[in-house]
Parts: structure tokens; C-alpha cells; sequence
């Protein structure tokens, strides 16, 4: 077989079973919305105890990321990945089997840790696969099709339920990522080299972890993207992944199955979206641009669900469409990451920012059913009133991400390598803000 064909097959087939394993953590991530009442009635939660049983996930996810980052920069992708996915089907069978709330925690626990290495892994692959002019696209193309995960955890898991408990869901979403593993094994390779498969990327010793962690979060332009991204997915995936539907079955008295539907049109608006922003910021050689655009859209998107008189039909459709859309801001903000630290540190920079974004899910979940509960004070499902005071919360997350992006750094679609005789804080900033 012809190098350049050999090269090809081996990008597109790790490339495939590395996505699959991104998509299966977006359904593992907002599958709880979806599932929230049968959740509740079976393990006899509130509002604010299934908000953080939902926040498990992201709260691991979260401690996870910088460790994660470290993990892949040194093992390399494909062992990283592959013990991950496993520790995956493990988290997924277990809450499958779960038949109290403390049992219950234990599955997202392990779901987020293992999922943690899944995304730094895919990101580190893209961006040694694939050519930095076209890793905006990649990255796009990626977020688009992991989004089949949550939309799956949508509309199509609500109608499985009318025939299937989510039991016997998540049980077979644990034997999906238990073959997962087996395929990143299988295909995926480190580097486009001979040796790629068993050699790790980038050993490193313990000393040097560390120091590359300092190096990353000294690296002042890290930060507005840091916060921006927080402001738009941090507060999307928060309420997707748990209250984008109780607002609709509580506030409205809709159904599960229609509520889902809003959801998954939102999901289905930030995979399109995260592809199709990546393509026009690579075309037009900027980033700062559509970072700024889409955090104005999240804070509008957030006052309008919280202040306007909204209802089901076109106007609270479009609402969380334009949430969703906004969310799609992430294909950019890793991007413009990407750009803006060498190579070698570049999975524990993006690890970073993950790190931020689920940070901010899991204080918004739990925090989004106190207020439920608190300003809630009649028997029977929470009121349309507890829901649009809870909604202040993601709020004034995006107003600081818009802060954020109005700080953010130009790459002009450029790496932008630290200089190795300067510090990340005297890098010269200034010739390159947009």
C-alpha cells in the first residue's frame, strides 16, 4: 500500500474510533436531562439532590482534566483513551445497577473520569493528524459529530423509554464503550510514525508535569479564553444536561418526550454550529471575532429564558437554539488555546480550559435546584418562577465570559510558539490582540 495511502487510512480510522468515544461522552453527559423524572421517581430524589447527582459527572470530569492533560502528554493517546473508555463502561454499568442514590453516584463518578482523558485525547490527536490550517475545521467536524451523543441522549432516549427503562439504556451504553476500548486499541496511533502505537508521545518525568503545568497556567492569554468559553458551554452544558427539560415539564406541564425535543434541537444547533464557526474562522484568518459574537449571544439567550415572557412554540425554541448556538463558541476558543502554547504542553492548556468549563457546570447544576428548592413552596413540581430565578445563574456566568472574550488574544490563525528565551507573562502580547 502507498505511504500517502497507509498515512491516510491510519489518520481516519483513529480519527473514527476516537470521535466515537467523544461521542459516548455526550451522551453520558446529558443523558440526565432526558432521564431526570424516571431518576427521581427511582431513587426518590429533589430537585437539588438529582442536580448534584448529575454534577458528579462533571465534578470528577473536572478534577480530572489537568491530570488527564499530563496522562496523554506522556503516555500518549491511544493507551490514555482506551483505559478510559473502559473505566467508562465500567461507570455506566454500575449506574445501570444502581438502586439507591449513593449507588447512584458512583456511575457519573466513574463516567467523568474516565471520559476526562477521552477529550484531551482527541484534541492531542487532531493536532498531531492534522495540518493547523485546517484544525479549526477538524475541531468543528469533531464537536459535530460527538454531538450525535447528545442528541441521542435527547429526543431518541425519550421515546426509547415509552419501550425500555433506563436501566437496560445505560446497560447497553456500557457494553458500546467497553467495545470502544477494543477499537482504540485496535486503530489509533500516536504519531504518524512506525513505532507510533507503542511509544508514548512525550515522556516526561513527575518534575516535569509539574513544570508544565506552571508554564501552561502562566501563560497569561489562556485566561479571557479561559473565562469566555465558561460564560457560553460551561452554562449550556449545565442546562442541557439536567434542567432544559424540567423547565419545560414543571413550567409549561409539557411532556417528557416533547421537553426533550427542545433540548436535542439545541444540541443538534451546537454540533452544526460548532462545525460550520470552525470553517468561518478559518476562512476568515480570525478567532477574537466569533468569540465575542457568540458570548453576546449567550448573555442574550440567558436574560431572555430568565426575563421574557417566553412560552413553548417558536419563541422558546428559538431561545434555546440560540443558546446552543452560542455554546458552539467552543470550537474557537480551543482552537485559538491550541494557538497560542507550543505543541508540547498543548493537551494540559486545553485540559485547562476544559477543566474551567465543567468547573462551572458542576457548581451551576447543584446551585441551579437549591434555588429551585429554596424559592419553591408549595407541594408538586417546582413553578415557572423558581425556574426563572435559578436561571439568573447561567446569567451572570456569561457575563463574565463576555468580559472574558472582549480580553481574548488574536491568534490570527497562527501557532503562536513562546519564544524559549521569555517568560509566558512577558511574551509580546500586544503585536498580536485583536
Amino acid at each position: 500500500m502507498p505511504t500517502d495511502r497507509r498515512f491516510h487510512l491510519l489518520r481516519w480510522s483513529g480519527y473514527a474510533a476516537l470521535t466515537a468515544c467523544f461521542l459516548s461522552g455526550f451522551f453520558y453527559r446529558f443523558a440526565p436531562a432526558t432521564f431526570a423524572q424516571s431518576l427521581s421517581a427511582a431513587l426518590g430524589t429533589s430537585a437539588a439532590q438529582l442536580g448534584v447527582l448529575a454534577a458528579w459527572h462533571f465534578w470528577v470530569y473536572t478534577a480530572a482534566q489537568i491530570p488527564a492533560g499530563l496522562v496523554v502528554d506522556r503516555w500518549g493517546t491511544r493507551l490514555s483513551v482506551a483505559a478510559g473508555s473502559l473505566v467508562t463502561a465500567i461507570g455506566a454499568g454500575t449506574q445501570a445497577t444502581a438502586h439507591n442514590l449513593v449507588q447512584a453516584s458512583l456511575g457519573p463518578l466513574l463516567t467523568g473520569l474516565g471520559l476526562s482523558v477521552v477529550f484531551v485525547g482527541v484534541m492531542k490527536n487532531n493536532a498531531v493528524w492534522f495540518s493547523a490550517r485546517h484544525y479549526g475545521a477538524i475541531t468543528g467536524l469533531t464537536m459535530l459529530l460527538a454531538n450525535i451523543g447528545s442528541v441521542l441522549a435527547g429526543s431518541p432516549s425519550a421515546l426509547l423509554l415509552h419501550h425500555m427503562s433506563w436501566r437496560t439504556i445505560f446497560g447497553a451504553a456500557a457494553a458500546l464503550s467497553f467495545l470502544l476500548a477494543v477499537a482504540v486499541l485496535l486503530f489509533v496511533r500516536n504519531r504518524p510514525d512506525a513505532h507510533a502505537a507503542e511509544t508514548p508521545s512525550n515522556r516526561t518525568s513527575t518534575n516535569g508535569a509539574w513544570h508544565s503545568i506552571r508554564q501552561v497556567l502562566g501563560y497569561r492569554e489562556l485566561w479571557p479564553v479561559f473565562w469566555c468559553t465558561i460564560g457560553t458551554n460551561g452554562t449550556f452544558y449545565a442546562f442541557s444536561g439536567l434542567w432544559g427539560v424540567p423547565v419545560l415539564t414543571d413550567g409549561f406541564h409539557l411532556s417528557n418526550a416533547h421537553a426533550a425535543l427542545y433540548t436535542t434541537l439545541a444540541l443538534a444547533a451546537y454540533g452544526i454550529g460548532s462545525f460550520l464557526i470552525g470553517v468561518v474562522s478559518d476562512r476568515l484568518g480570525r478567532r477574537k471575532p466569533l468569540l465575542l459574537a457568540s458570548s453576546g449571544a449567550a448573555v442574550a439567550g440567558w436574560l431572555l429564558l430568565g426575563c421574557a415572557p417566553w412560552r413553548p412554540g417558536w419563541s422558546g425554541l428559538a431561545l434555546y437554539l440560540l443558546v446552543g448556538l452560542a455554546a458552539a463558541q467552543v470550537t474557537v476558543s480551543f482552537t485559538t488555546l491550541k494557538e497560542l502554547v507550543p505543541r508540547a504542553t498543548s493537551a494540559t492548556a486545553l485540559a485547562v480550559a476544559n477543566t474551567g468549563v465543567f468547573a462551572a457546570s458542576a457548581v451551576i447544576q447543584p446551585l441551579f435546584g437549591w434555588i429551585v428548592d429554596l424559592t419553591h413552596h408549595t407541594a408538586g413540581p417546582a413553578d415557572l418562577h423558581s425556574y426563572r430565578m435559578a436561571l439568573l445563574v447561567p446569567v451572570a456566568f456569561s457575563v463574565v465570559g463576555l468580559l472574558g472574550a472582549l480580553r481574548a488574544t488574536e491568534t490570527w490563525c497562527r501557532n503562536v510558539e513562546a519564544d524559549s528565551t521569555t517568560t509566558p507573562a512577558s511574551r509580546p502580547a500586544d503585536s498580536i490582540t485583536g
